[in-house]
């Protein structure tokens, strides 16, 4: 016993777009929109106010003689003041009804979300949810006619643009994947805090091996995404759990440290810019430390303003911020999501979404603790652009009407509004309610413009990442080495359950079970990918010690063996005799179960550590 790519573009975008970030060497702005400052928050490398007096790697010579950063750099390091000019003219020429369409998100396959009626509205973009993936004869997603749909969705959207249009979902790993098989099965985002835990507490390391492995993975899913026509992913989810009492968040939450899910939010968040899909970090003000769902009603939450600041809060602003942190460069941040959580510290009794002294407080995280040096990060409010969570979820239906929500989430600050109950009726009440003075004209223009900011950015970041070669890709950190070529997904999902696995009680160096086991528990699906890894192993199936495996994030178990495929929860309350042992998998992969293979016959060692707190065990808690 022991303690313990193909990414979607429209058809004309102009040269001068394009080319927009190479051209802004000495003007990289605030990150994400028009309005910010000129001297920007998150200066590009070598753009003369990041302090290497325009050097950086890669390009051309610059100043002192060091080499220019590439257009892929440049692009990187977020729009510069070009492509935020050209935003602003291009809404210029939009009324009210074009600019409110141009910041909603409709659900692909609801009314509205056919390409006539998307050119008609001007919308901004859609979202996939799991119902308008194509099924194949075999059961597996029909990932051909999505692409085909999603090409057609794209074309509506950049009709008559020089941008294209959002093409979104919610890809995080785990349970939450709208687009599954054939497409490579990732994780839940805790696997990468478990191994995050597991490299710090053996090694005495900071986590950089976790934090690389979190940016390749997140760059190999959004690269699948990527290929399929998808240009935003709503992930990661960097809210910080506090463990069994969190209903919605869970193993979505890469730990309960927030100091460790601000380390690994900011490496996927640059995983997913490195294939050209934009991200949007949730849930502000914090999902993860409250005891109700936001799907079904408003949670409160009650803690201090300087509380959420040192946890919940903690994430999001070291990702608005823009710091670098060891070895890393500043980060880009475009866009956030605005979660429906009450905070009485804010504004009582309304939700976070539709409350403006919550936006407020989101935007200023960027500043900085002190007085700003001139030049640095942090120098100014973020004024990225603000997305909304669903607007059709319990937490705002049981308050407001369907057409009364968008606009007041837009007149609150939301720049972007997510799937609206009725498009139409959302777009018409913000053309009313701008008509009324009820929101400001400018409020609405000021959203427009960051949205058609952003758009036009990740046009011009997919068109850099396009043209870079290996070695620029290298140098800009895109991909890891020195531009060998990229890594294989399904190798790189498995490497993630093998450094996550925990035992979290049980022997950590020799077999936990000999030759032949029994399966119990879990899906149907969960039991047949068990089998399968076990014969492939060599380990029999039908007799011997019983394998548990645990379905839900807090069910408990019986068996000599249970293991936890999702949050590690059930664990706390789950037996095994004496030699017996609980693991925590974290995921149900194909992959995560021949991880579990090889510690179960005793071919691998659990290298992982619980990222959080469960029942009697610790954080920290492993072999």
């Amino acid at each position: 016993m022991k303690t313990s790519s193909r990414p979607s573009l429209p058809a004309a975008l102009p040269v001068t777009v394009l080319l927009a970030a190479a051209l802004a060497l000495t003007s990289c702005t605030a990150p994400g929109g028009p309005g910010g400052n000129t001297t920007g928050t998150t200066p590009a490398p070598g753009s003369g106010t990041d302090g290497t007096g325009g050097a950086g790697p890669g390009g051309a010579e610059g100043q002192d003689g060091e080499p220019a950063p590439s257009a892929l750099e440049l692009a990187l390091a977020g729009p510069s003041m070009e492509t935020e000019e050209a935003a602003a003219e291009a809404v210029a020429q939009m009324d009210a009804a074009e600019q409110a369409g141009q910041v909603l998100v409709g659900q692909l396959g609801a009314a509205d979300t056919d390409p006539a009626s998307i050119r008609e509205l001007n919308l901004g973009g859609v979202i996939v949810m799991g119902d308008a993936v194509p099924e194949a004869a075999d059961g597996t997603d029909d990932v051909d006619a999505l692409t085909a749909r999603l090409d057609q969705t794209q074309q509506a959207l950049s009709a008559g643009r020089d941008w294209s249009g959002i093409v979104s979902v919610d890809q995080e790993g785990g349970l939450v994947a709208r687009v599954q098989e054939p497409l490579t099965e990732w994780p839940t985002p805790m696997s990468y805090g478990a191994a995050d835990a597991g490299l710090r507490d053996a090694q005495d390391e900071d986590g950089d091996e976790a934090l690389q492995l979190a940016a390749e993975g997140h760059r190999l899913m959004a690269a699948d995404l990527a290929e399929l026509g998808f240009t935003v992913d709503f992930a990661p989810s960097v809210d910080v759990t506090i463990g069994a009492d969190d209903p919605a968040i869970g193993a979505r939450s890469f730990s309960s440290d927030p100091e460790r899910v601000a380390e690994l939010g900011r490496a996927a968040t640059r995983g997913l810019l490195n294939a050209g899909v934009l991200p949007a970090p949730k849930h502000f003000p914090g999902h993860g430390s409250v005891t109700a769902d936001s799907h079904v009603t408003a949670p409160v939450q009650a803690a201090s303003r300087a509380e959420l600041q040192e946890r919940d809060w903690l994430p999001f602003q070291a990702l608005l911020a823009g710091e670098p942190t060891a070895g890393t460069e500043p980060l880009y941040t475009p866009m956030v999501m605005m979660g429906h959580i009450v905070v009485p510290e804010l504004e009582p009794e309304v939700p976070a979404s539709v409350s403006g002294p919550a936006y407020e407080a989101l935007r200023e995280l960027a500043l900085p603790a002190g007085p700003a040096d001139e030049g640095a990060a942090g120098g100014g409010t973020y004024n990225g652009v603000v997305v909304t969570d669903a607007l059709n979820m319990g937490a705002l239906v049981e308050r407001y009407g369907a057409d009364e929500a968008p606009v007041k989430a837009l007149a609150a600050g939301a720049d972007l509004l997510l799937m609206p109950s009725d498009l139409t009726g959302a777009r018409d009440g913000i053309v009313a309610a701008v008509d009324s003075g009820e929101v400001p004209a400018d409020r609405l223009t000021e959203a427009a413009e960051r949205v058609v900011t952003l758009l036009m950015w990740r046009d011009q970041l997919a068109e850099a990442l396009g043209q870079a070669n290996q070695e620029e890709k290298a140098a800009a950190g895109v991909v890891p080495g020195s531009g060998t070529g990229g890594t294989e997904p399904a190798a790189t999902s498995r490497e993630v359950s093998a450094a996550a696995i925990t035992v979290v009680e049980g022997e950590c160096s020799a077999p936990l079970v000999g030759d032949s086991v029994q399966v119990a528990g879990g899906t149907a699906r969960d039991r047949a990918r068990f089998t399968a890894a076990a014969e492939d192993a060599g380990l029999g199936v039908g007799s011997g010690p019983v394998i548990t495996l645990l379905g839900g994030a807090r069910e408990p178990g019986r068996g000599d063996v249970v293991v936890a495929l999702d949050a590690p929860f059930g664990l706390a309350s789950s037996s095994v005799p004496d030699g017996g042992a609980l693991v925590a998998l974290y995921g149900r992969s194909p992959g995560a179960f021949e991880a579990l293979v090889d510690v179960l016959t005793g071919e691998a060692e659990a290298p992982g550590a619980l990222p959080v707190e469960v029942g009697e065990w610790p954080a920290g808690t492993g072999c």
